[in-house]
């Protein structure tokens, strides 16, 4: 806590300078600006003296437009002394503004319009502005979507953190919540989606106009608006409204009814958790093409990406929890993050990792046979593990001094650590003191703002523990423990010794409070039961006392469960043991209904995956060589029935075969797995394996043979049991071809692309051939990755994302890394211009295709260059520690 006091505290300072220099310019004809963007000193400051904000918005949206007119009318209270005050507003232009009645320039500088001291007053104020913003498909805070299958048209608002001032003079912060007043113009034939439920007057000729009541006290971020001819799916009382373009409806009818009664089962499990009702009048659910995020919770009003309810490949039912836990994650928003908002972007995980960690602990009660702390160790962990383990990594708490650079802030530190520390924090306080602490911080906090602080008191309210030293550890620092063992017995066949270490797996040697279930696994022929010991420690070095005089162990595993964070390693003795115990057989099927055995089979399959993990841990930090991983999984997923477990060591079997093995050994291994998943592919009992050995087989096939296989699973030669390949599942068949130059890959990518013409279909088509292993494919490509998005001849943002991967497949490292350096370059632009997640996209492909130590000497001079921005230094070295790593691994084990 410390540390983020002073920095407040700090910025408490600058925040009085920004006022003097505002007021300052008041006695001049000049305007002073407080900069680009909006720094943390302006945000208090403008905090501490604006508040009961009402924004009233009118908007005109005409088809094909590529700007939208606006009026607004804003009215607020300032406390104190009057003193120039700026309001944000950026991409757009204010044609006229007044300011209590007197008419002010509409000049903008670095993005502010300076409202003068003269005309400001102690108490309400009344701004009014008419404006014009920005319309576009890429690059713009109002997004146009074409729909390429029957030319609609739609448009969608997308705002966080700071772009609502790309659309409306507002103040562009989370701490100034305002009530909004919403009017959109707009064709007849078209339905417009807001926070508040719509009163659509009359039509006037060809257009109609909504009107939306005002909302409840949200952030700038929160307000939003889509537009267009949306059709509503299976409108139910009860359950919330789903929309989808009408191009879409045929495939939404068969998804929606799911979407909707997991909407409804979560929002009465959250609010009976959170003894909070729902917060805002209604709930909407808008599925938006080419959205940039999986979703966003808009108050009262969540868009999701479409693709994430209606599948682009034959789902399995891992896909369809995945969309379970999309749903709820944007669902526990409307608590955490938009009743209670953070007060600022440094403290972003208050609603990412809470609505992350809720998703999972929701759906845990509602349906325990999905396994969801098994997926959350599968999915989760691995991501948080992967950037904590770099040098790029951060606290939790990342200080964002201006809120133009707080993109930087997601990623997964905020979506998989805060989840998977919350994990923890549950486990140390009890789960009645964990719930309790989290009513009591959305009853004080209720449609306002918060922070860490405010937070960790209220877990030390309910719970009576110090909260804060663990807090402190683990929200402010950095990094991860990576945890091991050594034990040993005695001649009578006791435990004599058991010992944890940690050790921060980065150089700031900083050490954690752990909590922990240690798993004693005894010998088949002693007859004795596994037995789990709680233990807590907090130092380099701790002895389990309560282990000693214990039987022998046949192995250790110090995590079971999964409660801890860290990477925790397997000693070499339990390696040894656990091997032949893996692959000694499948789990089986589960032939009886009691509940009890029931529980038993998922611990037993989440213990199996872990213990994989484990296995994995070890090649990942060069302990153990990548052969023999593969070795054994090759084994393993001949027999293997967890689907989610297959798709795990599949996964991690085929990054081992692209960049960790290199010698002769390669090819044999991967003609096995080809044979294995086309086996499995055509044999498996259940679906959902079917389909997951038809993906292992689209990733790995690369021989003569596996070429010919996906070649007969598109000519329909060859099918896959009881499941009908989509569009998706197709294209990336003829990607696979493309990119390995098949011979027949020009004929049939034709015939594709003419039997597909749908606007996806176009999409894929123009993704793959970023595949193509020619030096003029890439030339073309690159050339299109490095326009600006307001060129004309810009390819959508998600069509960039789609081909970056088959840009840098993994096979054509050769011709990509000449453009290595170029990517590494365009990133600043990236950042500027570009959606959130899509400077992450860049580094993984650009990076992530790269495996020889030549490509890793380009990066590490990207790096040494001097003045590199603070925030883009640390993505790239988060992105280069697998490229680092692969080149350690390659060196260690040549094979």
């Amino acid at each position: 806590m410390a540390h983020g006091t002073r920095a407040r505290l700090s910025f408490l300072a600058g925040s009085a300078i920004i006022a003097a220099t505002l007021t300052a310019s008041t006695q001049s004809s000049a305007q002073v600006s407080p900069g680009a963007g909006i720094s943390h000193e302006l945000a208090i400051d403008r905090a501490a003296r604006i508040s009961d904000l009402h924004y009233d918005l009118s908007f005109d949206l005409k088809p094909h437009a590529d700007s939208m007119p606006g009026r607004e009318s804003l009215r607020f209270t300032l406390a104190g002394k009057p003193a120039a005050l700026p309001i944000d507003f950026r991409d757009g232009v204010i044609s006229f503004a007044t300011l209590n009645g007197q008419t002010i320039t509409t000049a903008l500088t670095d993005g502010h319009l300076i409202l003068p001291t003269k005309f400001l007053h102690a108490g309400e104020n009344k701004f009014e502005a008419t404006f014009t913003s920005r319309i576009a498909t890429a690059g713009a805070a109002i997004t146009r979507y074409e729909d390429k299958d029957d030319g609609s048209e739609y448009i969608y608002s997308l705002f966080v953190p700071m772009d609502a001032s790309m659309a409306f003079p507002c103040f562009d912060q989370p701490d100034l919540k305002g009530r909004f007043t919403l009017s959109v113009t707009a064709p007849s034939t078209w339905t417009v989606i807001a926070n508040t439920a719509p009163q659509v007057s009359a039509p006037t000729g060809s257009t109609a106009q909504t009107n939306f009541p005002e909302t409840q006290p949200i952030s700038t971020y929160l307000f939003a608006f889509a537009a267009g001819p949306w059709v509503s799916v299976n409108p139910t009382p009860g359950k919330p409204n789903v929309y989808v373009r009408k191009s879409q409806l045929k495939r939404a009818e068969p998804e929606v009814p799911q979407l909707q009664d997991i909407t409804a089962r979560g929002m009465a499990w959250l609010a009976d958790y959170f003894q909070q009702p729902f917060p805002f009048p209604k709930y909407d659910i808008v599925l938006i093409p080419g959205f940039p995020f999986g979703g966003m919770e808009h108050a009262g009003e969540t868009f999701l990406r479409e693709d994430v309810v209606l599948f682009r490949t034959a789902p399995t039912a891992a896909d369809r929890f995945g969309r379970n836990i999309t749903t709820l994650h944007e669902l526990t928003h409307q608590w955490f993050g938009d009743l209670v908002t953070m007060r600022w972007f440094d403290d972003l995980w208050l609603k990412e990792g809470f609505a992350q960690y809720m998703a999972y602990r929701c759906l845990d009660s509602l349906q325990p046979a999905d396994g969801a702390w098994k997926h959350f160790y599968e999915d989760i962990k691995p991501q948080a593990y992967g950037i904590d383990e770099t040098r790029g990594t951060t606290p939790i708490f990342q200080n964002i001094p201006n809120l133009k650079d707080a993109k930087s802030a997601y990623g997964a530190i905020v979506y998989q650590k805060a989840p998977a520390i919350l994990k923890q924090l549950e486990f140390t306080l009890g789960a009645d003191n964990f719930r309790n602490g989290l009513r009591l911080y959305l009853k004080q906090h209720a449609y306002a703002n918060a922070q860490w602080s405010d937070l960790v008191d209220a877990f030390h309210t309910a719970s009576g523990q110090d909260v804060r030293t663990w807090a402190d550890s683990w929200v402010l620092h950095r990094g991860m423990p990576e945890v091991s063992m050594t034990w040993s017995c005695d001649a009578q066949g006791k435990l004599a010794e058991l010992k944890l270490h940690q050790q921060d797996v980065l150089p700031d040697k900083f050490l954690w409070p752990i909590a922990t279930n240690i798993l004693l696994h005894y010998p088949t022929e002693t007859r004795h039961q596994p037995e789990t010991l709680r233990f807590n420690f907090n130092t380099a070095e701790a002895t389990v006392s309560e282990a000693i005089g214990k039987p022998c162990t046949d192995y250790i595993f110090a995590n079971v469960g999964d409660q801890a964070y860290g990477r925790f390693l397997l000693d070499e003795q339990s390696e040894r043991t656990i091997r032949p115990i893996l692959n000694g057989g499948a789990l089986g099927g589960i032939f009886t209904l009691s509940e009890a055995e029931l529980a038993r089979e998922r611990d037993r399959a989440f213990l199996n995956s872990m213990l994989w993990g484990a296995l994995w841990d070890n090649v990942h930090v060069a302990n153990s060589s990548p052969r023999s991983y593969v070795d054994l999984a090759l084994q393993h997923l001949l027999w293997e029935r967890d689907e989610t477990l297959f798709r795990a060591i599949a996964g991690h079997t085929t990054t081992a075969l692209h960049s960790y093995i290199t010698g002769p050994t390669r090819t044999p291994l991967v003609t096995r797995f080809e044979i294995i998943a086309t086996t499995r592919m055509q044999q498996s009992d259940a679906p959902g394996m079917r389909i997951n050995s038809f993906r292992a087989l689209t990733s790995i096939a690369e021989t003569p043979n596996g070429l010919l296989t996906l070649k007969q699973l598109l000519s329909g030669s060859l099918k896959v049991p009881g499941v009908e390949l989509r569009q998706l599942d197709r294209w990336n068949l003829i990607g696979r071809l493309i990119a390995l130059n098949d011979s027949d890959a020009g004929v049939i990518f034709a015939s594709e692309q003419q039997r597909d013409k749908s606007g996806d279909g176009q999409k894929y088509a123009w993704s793959v051939q970023a595949g193509a292993p020619t030096a003029a494919a890439k030339q073309t490509y690159f050339a299109q990755y490095v326009l600006s998005p307001t060129d004309s001849t810009a390819k959508p943002e998600d069509w960039l994302t789609q081909s970056l991967r088959p840009f840098n497949n993994w096979n054509q490292s050769a011709l990509t890394e000449p453009y290595l350096r170029r990517a590494l370059d365009q990133l600043p632009e990236i950042k500027r211009d570009r959606k959130i997640f899509f400077l992450g996209a860049w580094l993984g492909a650009f990076i992530g295709g790269q495996q020889s130590a030549s490509a890793l000497t380009i990066v590490r001079d990207w790096l040494a260059q001097p003045n590199i921005d603070a925030d883009l230094r640390l993505k790239v070295l988060e992105s280069a520690d697998e490229l680092e790593r692969t080149v350690r691994i390659r060196q260690r084990f040549p094979d």
